[in-house]
């Protein structure tokens, strides 16, 4: 093992320790999360869970992507650690009667974590709540749901979705029309995205008009259909927002097509390898990056402390909130974002 290695490994057991040593250490990034608890509600089922001295957590992911790779990675990276936990990635496939049975199956198998990438925000509630009353601590990762739950990892992306506006805005000069392609209804943080950029499109760039949001399911495919339907009405757009990076990618495919590259300023968000690299070749105008990696161990260190104290869901009088930090990546400081932080 190398000293880096060394000092990775030494580093992540001190954020742990801090963790444990309890809320007001942790009150700014998790509040609520260990601040509020009631140690008599509960404890029986994670003790029996704990019997066999196994444990196990499962992360259920909306379908395989990029960014659900990267938590999955930073997760494990934190769990196998740890010699007692037994970790999976299960597949959601986009459909929330997928994820609702995998729930229904790790509550059968006695599971004491469940990450989720909800689908449905409001869908997976009920089987949410169910887990919870299970014991079963569940973690959500960047999309929350209407259900309270143990916890829940994201970055901040109504305040980014504002600066992105305000980056995009610069960009064009701020004047001109400006196109969303956007995440199905349904999705919290479809709603977080779209209104931070409406918001700060109001606040920033008040001559700039947004003329088309139209649904693209996060796809890069999709959004290429979209946004040339789009262009047909509004030949002289000068801006998209893409509400990640793979619709955002898509409407680089397009400008490219069509010789807009330079005319047609673009903003993704997530930050994944793939965007940067646009970037960095002159074709996206930027994105909103945050460490998914990090996102992913964050959540880790979390949910080994609840499985390892022995904290059941049924335990907390809130819902925790650990916020990742993020900047607005464009060409002017995309560099910065060092090889081993990209995802």
């Amino acid at each position: 093992m190398t000293k880096d290695n060394d000092i990775d490994i030494g580093q992540r057991r001190d954020f742990l320790k801090t963790m444990v040593l309890g809320s007001a250490a942790v009150g700014a990034a998790a509040t609520g999360m260990f601040g509020h608890l009631d140690a008599n509600r509960g404890l029986g089922m994670a003790q029996a869970r704990a019997a066999d001295g196994r444990i196990k957590m499962s992360f259920i992911q909306w379908q395989p992507h990029t960014v659900p790779a990267a938590w999955s990675k930073g997760i494990e990276e934190v769990l196998k650690t740890q010699q007692i936990i037994d970790y999976e990635l299960l597949d959601g496939q986009n459909k929330v009667e997928v994820q609702v049975s995998l729930i229904e199956t790790l509550i059968n198998q006695g599971a004491a974590v469940i990450f989720l990438q909800p689908i449905d925000s409001v869908a997976l509630a009920p089987s949410i709540a169910k887990a919870k009353r299970a014991g079963i601590a569940v973690i959500t990762l960047n999309i929350d749901a209407t259900e309270a739950h143990a916890a829940h990892v994201e970055m901040n992306h109504y305040f980014g979705a504002m600066d992105i506006a305000k980056a995009l805005g610069d960009a064009m000069g701020g004047k001109g029309d400006v196109a969303i392609l956007n995440a199905p209804p349904g999705i919290i943080i479809r709603d977080q995205r779209t209104n931070g950029f409406v918001d700060g499109m109001k606040m920033h760039h008040p001559d700039i008009k947004i003329v088309a949001d139209q649904v693209a399911d996060w796809d890069r495919k999709k959004a290429q259909d979209v946004l040339n339907t789009i262009l047909a009405a509004n030949p002289t757009l000068g801006g998209v927002y893409g509400v990640n990076d793979s619709m955002a990618l898509g409407a680089v495919d397009v400008a490219k097509e069509k010789g807009l590259i330079g005319k047609l300023f673009i903003f993704g968000n997530d930050g994944e390898t793939g965007a940067l690299e646009s970037i960095e070749a002159g074709e996206l105008t930027g994105t909103q990056y945050t460490d998914v990696y990090q996102q992913g161990r964050l959540a880790a260190a979390a949910a080994t402390v609840l499985a390892t104290g022995m904290v059941p869901a049924t335990a907390f009088g809130q819902q925790g909130h650990l916020l990742m930090p993020y900047v607005i990546a464009t060409k002017e400081n995309v560099g910065q974002i060092q090889p081993a932080q990209r995802w």
